[in-house]
């Protein structure tokens, strides 16, 4: 501690053995005869004072040090024949006794100063017993006064010592607290670090200059497979601009920040990168905030290259096998229309071949559109009335809504045309109202179609009074083959495509497709077109 610390260090001691050098030299020069023994006598016990304190900071006890305050009460006494030497014509010799008395003052108990204090009036009562003691009040005065400054001046010196033993009481303090915050921050970085390099998923964290603060070991390894040269430059943000055809090829990690700031990245991206095997991952990007202050962001990757693969083997196997099944059901219907017209005695059974074929062939049309993503639908060029679309729709569902005791109302229709094919805005409504009617219990309500104009937009409404749908079911009801449990439990037939066609079938033109929740019961089914 300081307490120890002051009591072993000799610097007081260099400092009196100069000045009283010093004081020697000077009146040696004023008057050699002022240099007597007693005063020889004097500055040698300061000179052996400091040699012995020298030895003791060469060896630095910390504890068991309050006998060193004999070392400046000795002090005080051998500056005695310094101060009345000189005093007459070298006032500032009196000065030498602080440097004993402040030493005891900053580093020894007050009992122990105290004592220090009355040695410093052995000088005063000597002389003034020798002159034939006290004859005056001056006499008294002369032997008082220097006690008394200097007890004022050893209460200041205490009152600084504590004040710096408290400070210093105070900086070890936040020093333990931050030392044990620092071994703390390096534990938990350690294990943070530990458990990132343990994950699947990479993980990169970048200042707001955008500069890496943090790669695990698979954002790393994904960073060198893509062929990165700078790592600590661009490092696994790099992949996150070659999914954003929009950034630049020569832009920054901070234009990246910026972008992250500014919301480009807000949702989740897939970003594919080369290599063998190819690899595939979905990224999220967030801001870092702490404090109420922007300090970074955060890029997280999931490989989700196994899903993607897998979707790419199902959407190929729809694909062919749609098409195998096209071919020969296009030939049974042509041979059916070649019946028909030869007006065959078994007409009847030709047309339940060709009812059942072309229900099989719109099976295997939704089954080639379901193994397409939204980008390979093409949209046909032109416009639709609604009105008429809808009607026709109605009437395709209207045989089953009757066999289910539901009945379904046409609302008012818009004049103005949406962009769209009358063909695919078909199909769209079509599926609408065919999982209106099956997920409405027979005999549960109307189902109520109608449209209006929003803006430059037409609006088209299914509303059905069935049993609605949870959210969780809202969410997933477009995925391909996604089936409820309510069409599990009831054994309502379908693939669970539909829905996912119609949302690529309306995404191929702009338009979209959304559920909600429907009051009082039921699901409200949303078609936004453009115009």
């Amino acid at each position: 501690m300081l307490i120890e610390r002051s009591r072993t260090q000799p610097y007081a001691q260099f400092l009196l053995a100069a000045a009283s050098l010093i004081v020697i030299l000077v009146l040696g020069t004023i008057d050699s005869e002022r240099v007597t023994p007693l005063l020889l006598a004097g500055f040698g016990v300061i000179v052996l004072s400091t040699a012995a304190m020298t030895a003791v900071w060469l060896v630095q006890p910390t504890h068991h040090t309050e006998w060193l305050a004999i070392v400046p009460l000795v002090q005080i006494i051998a500056c005695v024949p310094l101060r009345d030497a000189g005093t007459d014509v070298l006032p500032s010799a009196a000065m030498l006794i602080i440097f004993p008395l402040g030493w005891l003052a900053f580093a020894f108990p007050p009992m122990v100063t105290a004592a220090g204090v009355l040695l410093t009036a052995v000088g005063p009562l000597v002389q003034a017993l020798s002159s034939g003691g006290f004859d005056s009040a001056s006499d008294i005065v002369s032997v008082v006064a220097l006690p008394v400054i200097s007890a004022l001046v050893a209460v200041t010196v205490s009152l600084v010592a504590r004040d710096l033993a408290r400070m210093r009481a105070t900086m070890h303090s936040v020093s333990t607290e931050l030392d044990q915050a620092l071994r703390l921050s390096d534990r938990d970085t350690a294990m943070l670090r530990a458990t990132l390099d343990a994950t699947d998923n990479a993980v990169a964290v970048f200042g707001p200059d955008g500069r890496p603060i943090l790669l695990n070991a698979v954002a790393a390894e994904i960073s060198g497979r893509s062929g990165i040269d700078d790592v600590d430059r661009d490092g696994f943000a790099s992949l996150i601009w070659r999914a954003d055809p929009s950034m630049p090829v020569e832009a920054t990690s901070a234009d990246f920040v910026e972008r992250v700031r500014s919301g480009d990245f807000a949702a989740p991206r897939t970003v594919e990168f080369g290599g063998d095997p190819r690899r595939v991952m979905q990224v999220i990007v967030r801001p870092v905030v702490a404090g109420g202050d922007e300090v970074g962001i955060v890029i997280v990757g999931q490989d989700v290259t196994d899903l993607v693969n897998a979707v790419e083997v199902r959407d190929r196997f729809l694909s062919t096998v749609g098409h195998e099944f096209r071919t020969p059901l296009t030939v049974i219907l042509g041979h059916t229309d070649i019946a028909l017209m030869n007006n065959s005695a078994e007409t009847e059974r030709w047309e339940a071949v060709e009812r059942s074929a072309e229900r099989l062939l719109r099976l295997v049309e939704r089954l080639i559109t379901a193994g397409q993503t939204s980008r390979d639908v093409e949209a046909r060029s032109g416009a639709s009335h609604v009105g008429p679309v809808v009607k026709h729709a109605v009437t395709e569902v209207a045989v089953r809504a009757m066999e289910r005791g539901i009945g379904i109302q046409i609302g008012t229709m818009p004049e103005r045309a949406a962009r769209i094919a009358v063909r695919d805005l078909s199909s769209i409504l079509e599926e609408l109202l065919r999982n209106a009617v099956e997920f409405t219990p027979a005999g549960g309500g109307d189902i109520v179609v109608s449209a209006h104009e929003d803006g430059r937009d037409i609006v088209v409404t299914v509303a059905d009074q069935g049993i609605g749908m949870t959210e969780q079911e809202r969410v997933h009801a477009f995925e391909r083959f996604y089936r409820a449990p309510y069409a599990h439990e009831e054994a309502i037939p379908g693939t669970g495509i539909g829905l996912s066609n119609a949302a690529s079938l309306a995404d191929a033109y702009g338009a979209s497709v959304s559920l909600q929740a429907h009051n009082p019961r039921g699901t409200l089914a949303v078609l936004r077109l453009p115009s």
